[in-house]
């Protein structure tokens, strides 16, 4: 009797290849993609790479989000799959076959599918893995010899986690068939939708999740902030557009259908009429396709971006080669001791200097109101203060390249120029109390050092005539502030020759000197020094390890949504073929049913992509706020990537659809 429902089974997955065979294949890579990503994250060989614990905690999260993903994913392809074969198993139950006797031969089935699957994901797994490690060494520019090896704990943990998946897709199924009768099963996929009623409450809920997401990713300046807020205005998003499609496509059908020009068209009658009876099973499968699309936008894109820019992220981060901090507790712009040492280290280390830059300012957190920069409280929010750098004109021209002395209006003891990430509306400026009449104001973006200005809503640099007046400011903020006073910084920055190794031994004398001798110079300060070629490694290691799992995380996603695509073409295919048959039967023309047919693929094709773009765009200046914080500041080459993106995302989107389409009018018939 075993082998009788072995062989039913067998014979059942071969007759329903069309549905089973894509459900196998993306089972398989999604194995693949979990073991591999896993394999990765256990990986021996990258505990060596400088950097190390980035790339640790970008890999554990790549392999929570794919298993996460997995669930989704197989249980929403299975769904599909046995809403199909309902009218196969009601036939097997009028034929006499009991319930628990279907269940068996499920059970065979999934157990049949899983294995090839399960199996199949861990082999491919295994022979792409040291693929996948020499692709992620070819990103973080390692030279390392990579061994073929097998994780065994990597394949223990995988069959567990997607063993447990398809059982769970098992049981599924067993209630499903448990909880219909003969009669139902028998109706299958055919069952009739009732005009679904237009739900407006649920449209203006959606309307505004969406409107509240847009604001939050638009209005949204605090830094800390933006973090968490993202997946605040994420979930409003998801929420929003699942109401929107479920709701809001039913009220705009209606809408549709009462415009009596374009809904009496041959083309567009029987889509938009066929449209509002199935658009509660159409809306979950096109709401998916419209994130599942933004994700690998947003994912590619913001990836993609820090990758290209990396040259440009390191420099912002570290500005020259070797830059030391001096801070004093008290002002003193004589640093010419520390920095002729720092000199004549780097010059003892047969190193040529090419350019050196020595600026002192002072800078602290204030809040401000209206034209006034008030002291903070201890509980005041970091990121809702106002950063301000207190700086002399000659300091400022060289701390930013561009700028020089005739570019700044003469100042006097009482009157400053204001430049910061917003221009300062005001005719004058109170700094914890002191007066000054601001001579300038505008816009003016620091490159230097403007990764501090990442953690801040504002940040201004203002500029005073001399040393003395600054002097004056930097007493006062010690009076008002006390014991929370801030420390005045002498900013000391080498570009040297040399090869990498040169200029990190280079640097580590100079921290050295600093932690050691100059403390004496410097009194009760504090003195560190930071390399670019030192932390070269770390930022290539930490932004390369993210273009990996974006490229990765982008792939699964993009796979998701292809099959999404395919099976809601399958699905929708059984769905019409009938009722295209009967059109023709009541006088439609095959060219008209033709027509109608390709008005509601075309209907459903730009729906979701075009939803995508316009939630990418929305996104955007969050997205630009986001990638501020990891040191990209280059709009122009986020835009690039963004456009580039959608793009090639569009190319592959309408050959998949084309290429799915093909199913549709397959299983539609001679009205193609």
């Amino acid at each position: 009797m075993n082998k009788v429902y072995r062989k039913l089974a067998f014979t059942n997955i071969k007759n329903n290849g069309s549905l089973y065979l894509p459900y196998i294949i993306s089972g398989i890579v999604t194995v693949a993609m979990f073991y591999i990503m896993m394999f990765l994250n256990n990986s021996k060989g990258l505990e060596k790479i400088y950097g190390a614990s980035y790339l640790t905690s970008i890999m554990a999260l790549g392999v929570r989000t794919i298993a996460v993903f997995s669930y989704i994913f197989i249980f929403y392809t299975n769904s599909f799959i046995i809403k199909r074969r309902k009218k196969e198993i009601g036939v097997y139950n009028i034929l006499g076959m009991e319930k628990r006797h279907i269940a068996k031969l499920m059970g065979i089935e999934t157990v049949t599918v899983a294995l090839m699957a399960i199996i199949g994901g861990i082999v491919t797994g295994i022979l792409f893995s040291k693929l996948s490690i020499l692709l992620l060494y070819k990103i973080l520019a390692v030279r390392e010899t990579v061994k073929f090896e097998i994780n065994f704990s990597t394949i223990i943990n995988t069959l567990i986690v997607f063993g447990i998946l398809y059982a769970l897709t098992l049981i599924y199924n067993m209630m499903q068939i448990k909880l219909a009768n003969p009669i139902e099963l028998l109706r299958g996929g055919n069952v009739g939708e009732k005009e679904p009623k237009s739900k407006w409450l649920m449209a203006i809920i959606a309307v505004g999740c969406l409107a509240v997401a847009y604001y939050i990713a638009i209005t949204t300046e605090n830094p800390l902030n933006v973090l968490s807020l993202f997946f605040v205005a994420v979930l409003l998003v998801i929420v929003g557009t699942y109401l929107l499609f479920i709701a809001g496509s039913i009220v705009f059908l209606k809408m549709l259908r009462k415009n009596k020009k374009f809904y009496y068209n041959k083309k567009h009658f029987a889509a938009v009429s066929g449209m509002i009876y199935r658009m509660k099973q159409n809306a979950g499968g096109l709401a998916s396709i419209c994130i599942l699309s933004t994700m690998v936008l947003v994912i590619i894109a913001s990836t993609v971006s820090l990758y290209i820019g990396l040259d440009d992220e390191l420099k912002a981060r570290y500005p020259m080669e070797a830059v030391s901090y001096v801070d004093y507790l008290k002002v003193d712009e004589n640093v010419d001791t520390v920095r002729d040492h720092i000199k004549q280290i780097i010059e003892d280390e047969g190193r040529t200097i090419t350019d050196e830059k020595t600026y002192g300012y002072f800078n602290m957190l204030t809040k401000q109101n209206d034209n006034s920069l008030e002291k903070t409280s201890e509980n005041d929010s970091l990121g809702n203060g106002t950063y301000v750098n207190i700086v002399t004109k000659n300091a400022l021209c060289n701390l930013e390249d561009s700028l020089d002395g005739k570019d700044i209006p003469e100042l006097t003891d009482d009157s400053v120029a204001v430049y910061g990430m917003k221009k300062f509306n005001y005719d004058s400026i109170k700094i914890l109390g002191r007066k000054f009449d601001v001579k300038e104001s505008k816009y003016y973006k620091i490159k230097k050092d403007a990764y501090i200005s990442s953690g801040f809503t504002n940040e201004y640099y203002i500029v005073v005539n001399n040393m003395d007046t600054l002097t004056q400011i930097f007493d006062l903020q010690k009076e008002v502030y006390g014991d929370r006073a801030f420390t005045f910084r002498n900013t000391i920055g080498f570009d040297f020759d040399g090869t990498k190794q040169q200029k990190i031994d280079c640097v580590k004398k100079i921290n050295q000197y600093l932690v050691s001798d100059a403390k004496k110079e410097i009194g009760s300060g504090t003195a560190y020094v930071e390399g670019r070629a030192e932390n070269e490694e770390a930022v290539h290691t930490l932004y390369g390890g993210i273009f990996f799992l974006g490229i990765f995380l982008g792939t699964m996603f993009l796979m998701v949504t292809v099959m999404i695509i395919f099976y809601k073409q399958t699905s929708e295919g059984y769905d019409d073929k009938e009722r295209y048959e009967i059109m023709e039967k009541v006088g439609m023309s095959n060219a008209e049913v033709k027509k109608s047919i390709q008005s509601q693929v075309r209907m459903v094709f730009f729906l979701p992509i075009v939803t995508a773009a316009i939630h990418v765009a929305a996104a955007f200046p969050m997205l630009r706020r986001l990638l501020k914080m990891l040191n990209l500041t280059d709009t122009q080459l986020m835009i690039e990537c963004m456009i580039g993106t959608l793009l090639v995302f569009l190319a592959i989107y309408y050959l998949v659809f084309k290429l799915t389409s093909r199913t549709y009018y397959k299983i539609v018939g001679n009205q193609v």
